[in-house]
Formats: C-alpha cells, sequence, structure tokens
C-alpha cells in the first residue's frame, strides 16, 4: 500500500499521480507498463516516486482502494437515501458506471490492462471469486452490503445467503455494462434488459402458485 509519506500528500498531488497511473495502465497491460512513464505523466522524480509506493503493484493497491472506497460510499449513501433497499442500489451502480463510462472511456481498458495480472485479481479476491469464501474477506463488498441493506423483506437471513444475490446482481450489471460499451446507442434496451433481470431476481421466475 502507498507509504504514510503519499497519504500526506496534497489531494491534487495525489489525483495528478492517480491520473498518470490510469493513463499508463491505459496504454499497456499491467507487466509491460512503466513506472519511468508512471512518472513522467505525473511530472514526479523517480526518488519521491519510491518514497511514495514500493513497486507498480503498489500503486495498483493504490488504484483499486481508492476506487473501491469511492463506490462503497456512493452505495452506502443511496442505500441510506432508499431505505436500504438493495435492488435501487444495483440500479443505480449501472446508471453510476455508464456515466463514468461516458466521461472515461479508457476505464475498461485500465481494468482488462490491470486483471491481466493474477497478482491483481487475487487483490480483490477474484482468484476465489465466486467462492463463498469471498465473504470471510474483511473489505467483502457481501459483507457490507449485508451490514447496510434492509433485509426485511428477503427469504433468507444470513451473510453467506446473500452472496449469491450478491454474486447474480453483479453478473448482470457487468454483463449490461459491456453490452453498452461495445454498443452505446443501444442504452435504453439495454437498461430495459438489466431492470428485467433484476425484477426477476427480486421476484422470481414462477408464478405464485394459489393456496
Amino acid at each position: 500500500m502507498p507509504t504514510e509519506r503519499f497519504n500526506r500528500l496534497p489531494e491534487a498531488k495525489r489525483q495528478a499521480i492517480r491520473e498518470a497511473a490510469l493513463k499508463e495502465f491505459a496504454r499497456v497491460p499491467f507487466d509491460k507498463a512503466s513506472i519511468n512513464q508512471i512518472i513522467r505523466n505525473a511530472d514526479i522524480s523517480r526518488g519521491s516516486f519510491y518514497t511514495y509506493f514500493v513497486d507498480k503493484q503498489d500503486v495498483v493497491e493504490f488504484l483499486l482502494k481508492d476506487t473501491f472506497e469511492k463506490m462503497e460510499d456512493i452505495c452506502k449513501k443511496e442505500l441510506n437515501h432508499n431505505g436500504g433497499d438493495y435492488f435501487a442500489m444495483v440500479e443505480m451502480m449501472f446508471d453510476y458506471f455508464v456515466g463514468e463510462l461516458r466521461q472515461n472511456p479508457d476505464m475498461v481498458t485500465v481494468a482488462r490492462n490491470i486483471f491481466f495480472n493474477k497478482e491483481n485479481n487475487e487483490l480483490v479476491g477474484m482468484g476465489r471469486w465466486p467462492s463463498p469464501d469471498c465473504v470471510a474477506m474483511p473489505d467483502s463488498p457481501a459483507r457490507w452490503m449485508y451490514e447496510n441493506i434492509d433485509r426485511s423483506r428477503f427469504r433468507f437471513e444470513t451473510m453467506e445467503e446473500i452472496f449469491p444475490l450478491a454474486v447474480l446482481a453483479m453478473s448482470s450489471l457487468a454483463t449490461s455494462l459491456k453490452q453498452y460499451y461495445e454498443y452505446p446507442e443501444q442504452l435504453e434496451n439495454i437498461r430495459k434488459m438489466f431492470c428485467k433481470s433484476l425484477d426477476i431476481l427480486k421476484y422470481g421466475v414462477y408464478k405464485r402458485e394459489e393456496p
């Protein structure tokens, strides 16, 4: 993780380094990414870089932590706003990421280049995904979602039982965002299908049998 010296930098400087790293990871796969290029992009010295990070793996940890903390904060605010409605939060995430893709079309390339590396997958538990072991991780999305969503309408209670729901919902979200990335002109139809998939998750497929 970044050093305490990096954490004490002004926000503008940290942001400049973040943007410099993203630019480099958008250019080439992680294994070919150049620390020298990140340094040039950020306009910092090589000595300064190594007082902030151990290596480029450390830079990725910073980027992922920064991104996940931001996303977690947005989701918690949405849950607080909507009374803990999990599905409303996931729908909000679709709109949020569509907005991000419009502003930062290189986002998909950055993710592809970073997660091409096995060690980076392990950083977010993707090496174990979709194993339920991920739930035990302290920073697991399933854990904080469990603590913030309204479970009163769910037919299950435990965090382990919520994990399959998170897998299905996030898989649908990822698929829909991929479709939007490839066919942005189809946004309205893609969003309708995504909301339909959430509706199926929420209410199931079979008709309810009359008592």
